[in-house]
């Protein structure tokens, strides 16, 4: 071809398949990754996240959607307790000293399940009585003109939850936990988690910790997330601050929950990390979730959580 002609040709065939694209066209799986850099991104296939590919929401609810007077007076199942309860303006109470539920003001908005309508996390605290505090981050979306629950993760007694929000279909928490020496009334560790609506449940996928201005962070370099990989796969890392003996523990999840394989694997001086995994005399096919934690050699809490989620073949 002419070369006075190539660039108008390139520039034509570019503009028609610009026509031919739809609009408001969401982005699709990220299968792969920069060395280092951890994936925020749930976008797979319909099967796994309901919908299709999530994509960035603002944390402000649009009209006709969900409202934070619906969430305040909504129905929810409470995880610490095993308890269904109604709440009215943010409470639940079941007398004076008695069972108490309280939705904290810590609300977050954006799409979780890939319909492009804004769903929503809620905190909510339950009290027993006693001097705990149990919270939990609920996953709820709109159904029927009410929100509807659907995944819900304890987070702990008397954590403090300073803000969330969902962008890309991910909650993201930053809060403080307790470290190792903490009375339980006060946390001082800042902490934060990313949760996936994966199935039909809402996975902790990434958890870091943040010690003397460092912060500890497990980052899945290769395969990518939503990858399709063949047994038997590498799999490679890196932490951003060598673990106690340089030592982490994985396992492998289904996405019902159910853990197939668990063990642990050493980083070498750097920090990387690497390991063949091959669950073919297992029969193991679809989704697997593979995670990889840094456990506190003094309390044997997570400093650090990083995850991946692939289709076996």
């Amino acid at each position: 071809m002419n070369r006075k002609l190539l660039l108008p040709s390139l520039v034509l065939v570019l503009a028609v398949l610009a026509c031919n694209m739809p609009a408001g066209t969401p982005p699709g799986p990220t299968d792969t990754l920069a060395p280092g850099v951890p994936s925020d991104t749930p976008a797979g296939p319909a099967s796994v996240t309901p919908g299709g590919s999530p994509t960035d929401t603002p944390t402000t609810p649009p009209g006709g959607g969900l409202t934070l007077d619906m969430l305040r007076n909504g129905t929810y199942h409470a995880p610490f307790y095993n308890r269904t309860v109604t709440l009215v303006n943010g409470a639940y109470s079941e007398g004076t000293g008695g069972y108490t539920v309280n939705m904290l003001d810590v609300v977050a908005f954006g799409d979780l399940n890939g319909d492009h309508h804004d769903d929503a996390a809620i905190i909510l605290v339950e009290n027993g009585g006693g001097s705990g505090q149990f919270e939990s981050v609920l996953a709820v979306t709109l159904q029927s003109g009410a929100p509807h629950q659907i995944g819900q993760a304890e987070l702990g007694d008397r954590v403090l939850i300073n803000s969330a929000n969902i962008s890309s279909g991910v909650i993201h928490l930053d809060m403080m936990v307790d470290g190792p020496t903490d009375p339980l009334c006060c946390p001082s560790l800042p902490e934060k988690q990313n949760y996936w609506m994966i199935g039909n449940l809402l996975w902790l996928m990434r958890v870091t910790t943040t010690t003397g201005g460092v912060e500890h962070a497990i980052n899945i370099t290769s395969p990518g997330n939503w990858a399709s990989v063949s047994n038997p796969f590498p799999l490679n890392g890196n932490v951003s601050v060598l673990p106690f003996e340089n030592t982490l523990a994985y396992k492998v999840y289904l996405i019902d929950g159910t853990v197939v394989n668990s063990a642990s694997l050493t980083t070498d001086s750097s920090g990387m990390f690497s390991h063949s995994f091959n669950f073919s005399s297992a029969g193991i096919t679809g989704f697997v979730i593979i995670q990889f934690t840094d456990n506190s050699a003094a309390d044997g809490s997570v400093v650090a959580l990083g995850s991946v989620i692939i289709d076996l073949h």
